[in-house]
């Protein structure tokens, strides 16, 4: 069954469990937006580069929320900066995938009722489901076996966020994730810098 990118990178950023994150608020935003982007990418739909994200003028994808983020994109009538977008997206990216994924019946809405509040999480359905990106590609790294397209940008996606030192992913075995990532299509490549920069400077005004 397919999956997009960005319902696979966020199982990756949440615990196969609780459903908590395993990053810094920032970082699963910025990240989860580039995801979202990146999908786009690999529709056709979207270019990112030095200058800004160019959009294509094109039909919507079938996915809703895949077409509001390109619809979101033509609706401006000027090049933004590749930030901007993940700054944008990143602020609402986390809750749009979480119910994504629920209608999909990957994730469900848990509340949790305290004395004067109640707690609202989104958990795995399948703990097997969830932890299964994750397998995935730590197995593919350490076989060193040839990895989709798709599989790449996740392991991209783990870099540019930290995510990769949560799981010790770098170096597996000789095979660094950044040559995988030189592997990946420049525009692709320019979206992953530009997040792993944003990542970066939020890590820093938080230190």
């Amino acid at each position: 069954m397919f999956v997009p990118i960005a319902d696979e990178f966020y199982l990756m950023t949440h615990d196969d469990v609780s459903g908590d994150s395993r990053l810094h608020a920032k970082a699963v935003g910025f990240g989860l937006a580039a995801a979202l982007l990146a999908e786009l990418c690999m529709l056709d739909l979207v270019r990112p580069a030095a200058e800004g994200v160019a959009v294509r003028n094109a039909p919507p994808p079938p996915d809703a929320l895949a077409a509001r983020v390109h619809g979101q994109l033509l609706a401006e009538p000027q090049l933004h900066p590749v930030r901007d977008w993940l700054t944008f997206l990143g602020l609402s990216a986390e809750s749009d995938i979480a119910v994504r994924m629920t209608a999909a019946g990957a994730l469900q809405l848990v509340e949790t009722r305290r004395l004067l509040s109640v707690q609202r999480r989104y958990m795995p359905v399948s703990v097997n489901d969830a932890a299964w990106p994750t397998a995935r590609l730590i197995g593919r790294l350490r076989r060193q076996e040839e990895m989709s397209v798709e599989d790449r940008i996740l392991a991209a996606l783990a870099f540019a966020t930290g995510l990769s030192t949560t799981f010790a992913w770098d170096d597996v075995r000789g095979r660094s994730l950044s040559s995988i990532i030189a592997t990946l299509d420049e525009p692709v490549r320019v979206l992953i810098a530009e997040t792993e920069l944003a990542v970066s400077k939020a890590v820093a005004k938080l230190t």
